[in-house]
């Protein structure tokens, strides 16, 4: 045996073509139990949070779960690898099945990404559904598989149904969610009540309107879960017959190149498909009684599509007007075949329950103990509203949902203790009005940022911690609002969000003091540290801290912090801590007073995909602030009829002018007036002028 190179003999030496793929076998199973991990957690988190029509968040329709698919599918797209037992055999129909429980299971998130980056992710998708369909075709016909051809083309057939319902699905939602969402937009703007009331409407319509909530309540979602079933039951009955039952043999003696990595892939493909397919029958099961056919296409759309291509001449005689032509016949088949399989037996099943005296699950029907239920009752208008589509079933599980949420939510005991006892100081003179023109001194045109705020409470902890323990419980709980604040009032430039992700860094890290005050006991020497007095201590400690920090940017905001605190004069540590914490105090009132302007932005600027995320974090911020209604004067958004953040009973009072350099606007007790007038020189420094409050 003469060996040249990789050649033998003349040959090509292939004997260790095929060593890896038992490695490669397992490779495939463990890419089907990270699916099935990603299944099982969002039925865990679906039910978790009463979502029980099981909304996709971790295996949904996204480039990693198309990843995952295309490896664990591996064995159907093999087309030259022999399979010579029955397990083999079945190993092509679990990928095939596999691959339709997968379609049907993440239907629901179609909505949940931007319009390009979901037709992006249903391409792949249509081109791994039909590189499977078009290779197992192929198997069959050169013989590599040999069994189950019959139970193949089922499953075939449904991956097929599967793919154009997506299609469908994907068009039509992306339709409807931005006129869905920008008709909330416009009822939150147009509202009549306070900032809390319209937040909670809009909590409500973005529940309604929630894209995954509107494709699973609809009647395309039977025939996506008759679909699944049936794959199920024919994978299972293969499986019975030829694990179980033993009736199949094909080679004795035969091996698989795959060997024992073979019986792994199969169970784990069965175990995924049964837990997906279940998960999928049940999500059916918990709306069957609330669906509805509302899932279509907008005239107005359609129409404005139909004129563009009548009136261009290139578009009229192009392969393009062929393509709208053949997609449009392809649809009328699929809803002709959806009517025929799902509308008209549902319409039977329907009426047979109401004749029986049915009411669906104890839902459907008006339920007068349900009626009175009052966060319904307080929305009850929003039934009537034809715009918003709204209905009884979903608003009340959406004030459920609500009711929850609110109740998850930390109230602000030690910030409420503090700014009782330390009001905001809103004048000329205050510290925060010398700090500014402590700033500006050393960098014209400087602002007040979270980063501030955090670094003047890391100071109070390292330097008088025996006092500052009010600071840090307060900004746990507020640190969150003022972050969120600050990104969205202030401007977007790179400086700025620079100092909101060093200020959530800083936060977060809460060995701060443990890091630097071993550092500047050095500097002084443990013992002559020891020997200076409280006072002593935190001067030195505020006077090192800048030599010890080596971050450039932070540093540079330190700096002036602590030169500015050690301009001042101090008999004690109380004096000291007392004049820190009216600094902290007026910060965060400067932040504070803007609430309902981010709030507002949050809301109104939002995409459509993330409308119901920041409706709910809105919420949640809100929530929080209901016991600082009274303590602070909001400043709210002009154009708007927003007068008041929680409550809405009258309030004789002016609201604080603030002067960013535009405009100064004073609020009537009703909030349906007002008055605008130009800024004053004497207010130049965006400081406050506050009014007296008589309720």
């Amino acid at each position: 045996m003469e060996r040249q190179g990789n050649c033998v003999d003349g040959k090509l030496d292939d004997s260790n073509y095929s060593s890896p793929m038992p490695l490669i076998g397992f490779y495939i199973t463990g890419a089907t139990l990270v699916c099935l991990l990603f299944i099982l957690l969002d039925v865990f988190v679906g039910f978790r949070n009463r979502k029980r029509w099981l909304p996709c968040r971790f295996f949904s329709l996204n480039s990693l779960t198309l990843t995952l698919l295309s490896i664990a599918v591996k064995l159907p797209l093999d087309l030259t690898s022999s399979m010579p037992n029955v397990e083999d055999q079945l190993s092509k129909l679990t990928g095939t099945t596999f691959l339709c429980m997968s379609m049907g299971f993440f239907m629901p998130s179609l909505g949940t990404t931007r319009e390009s980056e979901c037709y992006t992710n249903m391409a792949a998708m249509s081109i791994l559904a039909i590189a499977v369909a078009v290779n197992i075709c192929i198997q069959m016909h050169t013989g590599v598989i040999i069994l189950f051809r019959a139970q193949h083309i089922m499953i075939l057939c449904c991956i097929v149904v599967l793919l154009t319902a997506l299609w469908c699905c994907a068009f039509n939602i992306h339709n409807q969610k931005e006129v869905l969402a920008d008709r909330v937009k416009d009822h939150f703007r147009k509202g009549q009540k306070s900032m809390l009331h319209r937040v909670k409407m809009s909590y409500l319509c973005s529940y309604n309107s929630n894209t995954q909530f509107v494709l699973c309540r609809h009647q395309i979602t039977t025939l996506v879960a008759a679909l699944c079933l049936f794959s199920s039951i024919v994978l299972l009955k293969v499986a019975f017959q030829s694990l179980v039952s033993r009736k199949l043999i094909l080679c004795d003696g035969a091996q698989s190149v795959y060997k024992g990595s073979m019986k792994a892939i199969v169970v784990c493909q069965i175990i995924t498909v049964l837990v997906g397919s279940s998960a999928i029958i049940f999500r059916l099961l918990s709306l069957f009684g609330h669906q509805s056919a509302k899932l279509t296409i907008q005239r107005e759309q359609v129409t404005d599509a139909q004129s563009v291509i009548s009136r261009n001449p290139i578009l009229r005689g192009s392969i393009f007007s062929s393509l709208t032509n053949f997609l449009k016949g392809l649809m009328l088949i699929f809803v002709s075949l959806l009517v025929l399989v799902v509308e008209i037996p549902f319409a039977f099943f329907e009426g047979c329950l109401t004749a029986m005296g049915s009411d669906c699950n104890g839902c459907c029907k008006n339920n007068p103990s349900k009626k009175n239920d009052e966060a319904v009752e307080e929305f009850k208008d929003l039934i009537n509203e034809r715009e918003l589509w709204l209905h009884e079933w979903p608003l009340r599980k959406g004030a459920q949902d609500m009711k929850r949420w609110i109740e998850k939510n930390k109230t602000l005991n030690h910030l409420v203790k503090l700014l009782s006892k330390t009001p905001p100081s809103n004048h000329q003179g205050t510290p925060v009005y010398h700090l500014k023109a402590h700033y500006n001194l050393a960098r014209p045109g400087y602002e007040i940022s979270s980063l501030s705020i955090v670094l003047l409470v890391r100071i109070a902890t390292i330097s008088i911690p025996s006092l500052s323990g009010s600071l840090s419980s307060s900004m746990d709980e507020i640190f969150e609002v003022i972050h969120f604040v600050d990104r969205k009032i202030s401007s977007s430039s790179f400086q700025n969000k620079k100092k909101a992700m060093l200020a959530e860094a800083l936060w977060e890290n809460r060995n701060f003091c443990g890091v630097l005050l071993p550092k500047i006991i050095r500097i002084h020497g443990k013992d002559a540290f020891q020997a200076l007095s409280e006072l002593d201590k935190a001067i030195s400690i505020i006077g090192h801290l800048k030599e010890v920090l080596r971050t450039d940017s932070v540093q540079k905001e330190l700096a002036m912090i602590t030169d500015f605190l050690l301009v001042r004069g101090y008999q004690s540590t109380g004096e000291l801590y007392g004049y820190i914490e009216q600094i902290y105090i007026d910060m965060l009132n400067e932040y504070l007073i803007q609430l309902p302007n981010a709030i507002f932005k949050e809301i109104i600027e939002g995409h459509a995909e993330e409308y119901e995320e920041k409706v709910k974090f809105a919420l949640k911020v809100l929530c929080k602030m209901e016991q600082l209604e009274d303590l602070v004067h909001w400043s709210f958004p002009t154009g708007t009829t927003i007068s008041h953040l929680m409550s809405e009973q009258d309030h004789q009072f002016s609201f604080p002018v603030m002067t960013d350099g535009s405009s100064v606007v004073f609020e009537s007790s009703t909030g349906l007036t007002r008055n605008t007038f130009q800024s004053v020189e004497a207010f130049t420094d965006n400081s406050i002028l506050t009014a007296t409050r008589d309720e």
